[in-house]
């Protein structure tokens, strides 16, 4: 870890999100700029209304009132400017802008700063085999009692309670050391079925996104991991023609004529199998692998591969046994079938530090920043994308991970906590964050 000078937690997180900026996301504010506005009055500019909107979630403040409140303190409003070089609007009228922009293009300076990332090799190491792990899953975004719009979601419970909602299909970058970041997002929605007799559904919005992914990113190495939702003779075809790999959850009951193959083929070749033993401070894990290739189903040739994971304590003995059975398109052998397993375990972080993150650690997923407008929501989402891209890195660098695990043992909400106290009292020195984005950092790798 690198040598530096104490200074206040608060301080701390303020200083690495000026330089993760300006390091990691030197051209955000230019996209923003660029965005196109159809405004008559233009006392703000689109960087600047943008911005806001970023901000408020980059600063986990949880509603665009809160945010509002803050911005009435002449200190808090001063350090805004100092740490993101712009004036802070207020919240209504960002809501007005985000009513009339196009909902794709918040979501093309997401991918522009992705791309940035990629370009700047930060991701390189955390390949698998030469690929790059893309999660894909859905996951709600709000709820009502009534109908919202005309694009909604609906279902009646048993009793006849009719719930709305709005839902998104989320296309994340995975690492394995916790990074999930935002690459596409489609939303899924009956927006455009006009006398619809089938709702939109989760595997119809996948082939949608897996355009918008191929467009955004058309070079772009993938492995592909999803749930048991996906394997499907339509999900086989998408990647195939998009020459990306795979790895998907397989359920005990999904696809009948594949299982009964796979039972047949284990009694034939039985030994194919790799073994992985891993030590912790605490704990033990054992990871028993075994495997087939070569299996037929329809037009695609699939591998298989079944995980044990045993996790033993000393003094204990076995105190958690699971299992995870994945279909794939890439080679399988004994040194190579663990590691193609813990790929598609790799999943879960999409639901952990993907979803569960933005739901309950302060960005507030679920809320409804825009009650009465559909394309503001999705901005708003769009904003929340971005906001959490930034604060992983933030959160990823050297400084804020050691004050995390090491120095105070703290945790990230009080971090942010702290970040806020520091932001609402005490004045920001623009020229000392200046001469901080001279000592450039990594994102940590281990």
């Amino acid at each position: 870890m690198e040598e530096h000078v104490y200074q206040s937690p608060g301080k701390s997180v303020i200083s690495q999100i000026f330089k993760t900026l300006h390091q990691y996301s030197p051209s955000l504010k230019t996209h923003l700029a660029s965005l196109p506005d159809s405004r008559r009055r233009k006392q703000y500019s689109t960087q600047e209304l943008a911005m806001a909107g970023v901000c408020m979630f980059m600063l986990k403040e949880g509603s665009r009132n809160a945010f509002n409140n803050d911005r009435k303190a002449p200190v808090f409003r001063a350090n805004y400017q100092s740490v993101f070089g712009l004036d802070l609007p207020h919240l209504d009228s960002v809501d007005d802008y985000f009513r009339d922009l196009a909902t794709s293009c918040l979501e093309e300076v997401k991918a522009s700063l992705i791309r940035d990332l990629l370009r700047k090799k930060v991701l390189q190491p955390h390949k698998y085999r030469g690929c790059y792990i893309v999660a894909i899953d859905g996951t709600g975004v709000s709820t009502y009692s009534h109908k919202h719009c005309e694009y909604c979601l609906h279902k009646k419970s048993g009793s006849g309670v009719v719930t709305w909602s709005h839902n998104v299909l989320e296309a994340k970058l995975l690492t394995p050391t916790g990074l999930s970041l935002s690459i596409a997002t489609e939303w899924i929605s009956n927006e455009g079925r006009a006398n619809y007799q089938k709702q939109d559904c989760e595997q119809a919005a996948f082939k949608r996104l897996s355009i918008k992914i191929k467009k955004m990113f058309p070079r772009l190495p993938i492995i592909i991991i999803a749930d048991g939702l996906y394997p499907t003779q339509g999900f086989f075809d998408i990647c195939k023609r998009n020459n990306w790999h795979y790895v998907v959850t397989l359920k005990d009951g999904n696809l009948r004529l594949l299982q009964e193959e796979i039972a047949l083929e284990r009694r034939l070749v039985p030994n194919q199998k790799g073994e992985s033993l891993a030590f912790h401070k605490d704990h033990r894990t054992k990871l028993l692998c075994h495997w087939l290739s070569g299996l037929e189903y329809k037009t695609h040739m699939l591998n298989w591969v079944e995980c044990n994971e045993e996790v033993s304590v000393k003094n204990q003995g076995v105190i958690k046994n699971q299992r995870f059975v994945h279909i794939t398109d890439m080679e399988l052998s004994n040194t190579l079938c663990v590691g193609v397993s813990q790929t598609g375990r790799l999943r879960q972080k999409i639901e952990n530090e993907g979803f569960n993150d933005q739901k309950n650690q302060g960005y507030a997923l679920e809320h409804k920043f825009s009650r009465v407008s559909f394309p503001a929501m999705k901005n708003y989402y769009q904003c929340l994308q971005i906001a959490h891209i930034i604060n992983q890195l933030v959160q990823a660098s050297q400084e804020i991970g050691g004050l995390i695990k090491v120095r105070l043992k703290c945790t990230v909400k009080y971090l942010w906590k702290r970040l806020m106290s520091y932001m609402l009292e005490v004045l920001v020195d623009r020229t000392e964050l200046l001469i901080l984005t001279q000592n450039r950092f990594q994102i940590r790798l281990e």
